[in-house]
């Protein structure tokens, strides 16, 4: 079959850039988004970082984001995948939930450059083994799974800086992924780092761009799972506006895609990616 070899499956499953920031909410305040992602890519990079063309591998997703301040110093992030829908241009299209995050940060520094300190577990919610059937041969199925089926945390230390009176802002982050298993196959950590720059127009128009690049920690364990996202590294880049339309509500797009800037891609399908939502905040 065609789309049948075993590195098909690289985890392209909504690797997004998300710049991580050292500000908290205030004490019950809260944001939440909804956003629609689409992505679709033929350029697949394995995990030794050989280019190789395959068929278009096709993702949509909806996604669910909010914040809510329980202190002025304790925030509380949730990230769900609410839906994602899986294909190949030969295959039939599987869907599925993703796997929840549920993040806690801290505020360890408010004044002058503001600090903060989270941790996100990450739940194996989502699908872990997703079958989609050939178009061309009945008998052939291609696993593409919306979720890796282990439990991991997500350590993020963030710091932020904004430029009053000019409308402006800098946030660098760093974060440790701390793997586990899915069933015997045994997953390296992962180290990411991000930077993002801000800027608000006409006092409704904020601009932002992010850089992000992830690496593995340590040295293959012998036993590479290509559809969990085994020794997935990458450098990515995005832009993004949101519009406030009325008063509390905003309009959001962006779009990002990966180079070998800093970590070669290694593990992923690689092409832009768009997305476009919607979100409420209450300041």
């Amino acid at each position: 079959m065609k789309f049948i070899a075993p590195f098909l499956v690289g985890l392209a499953l909504s690797i997004t850039v998300h710049a991580q920031s050292g500000w908290t909410r205030k004490k019950n305040t809260y944001f939440i988004k909804t956003a629609v992602n689409l992505f679709t890519s033929d350029n697949y990079f394995t995990p030794d970082g050989e280019k190789l063309k395959t068929n278009k591998f096709r993702q949509q997703a909806l996604t669910l984001y909010s914040e809510y301040g329980i202190t002025d110093r304790l925030t509380t992030i949730v990230h769900f995948p609410l839906l994602k829908l899986n294909s190949f241009e030969n295959t039939n299209r599987v869907a599925g939930i993703g796997d929840l995050k549920v993040e806690v940060k801290y505020a360890l520094f408010k004044k002058n450059i503001p600090i903060t300190l989270s941790v996100a577990p990450e739940f194996p919610t989502g699908s872990k083994n997703n079958y989609a059937q050939s178009k061309e041969n009945n008998f052939d199925q291609i696993n593409l799974p919306t979720g890796d089926g282990e439990f991991n945390i997500w350590t993020t230390l963030a710091g932020s800086a904004s430029f009053y009176p000019i409308p402006a802002y800098l946030s660098l982050s760093s974060q440790y992924n701390y793997r586990t298993k899915y069933k015997a196959f045994s997953f390296r950590d992962q180290v990411k780092f991000n930077i993002e720059a801000g800027y608000k127009l006409f006092d409704t128009v904020w601009f932002n761009a992010t850089l992000s690049a992830q690496t593995s920690v340590g040295e293959a364990t012998g036993v590479t799972d290509f559809i969990r996202g085994e020794g997935t590294e990458f450098t990515a880049f995005g832009f993004g506006a949101a519009y406030e339309f009325i008063k509390g509500w905003s309009l959001s797009a962006q779009t990002w895609g990966y180079s070998d800037l800093i970590f070669d891609r290694k593990n992923l399908y690689s092409a832009p990616t768009f997305s476009i939502g919607v979100f409420y905040e209450i300041k």
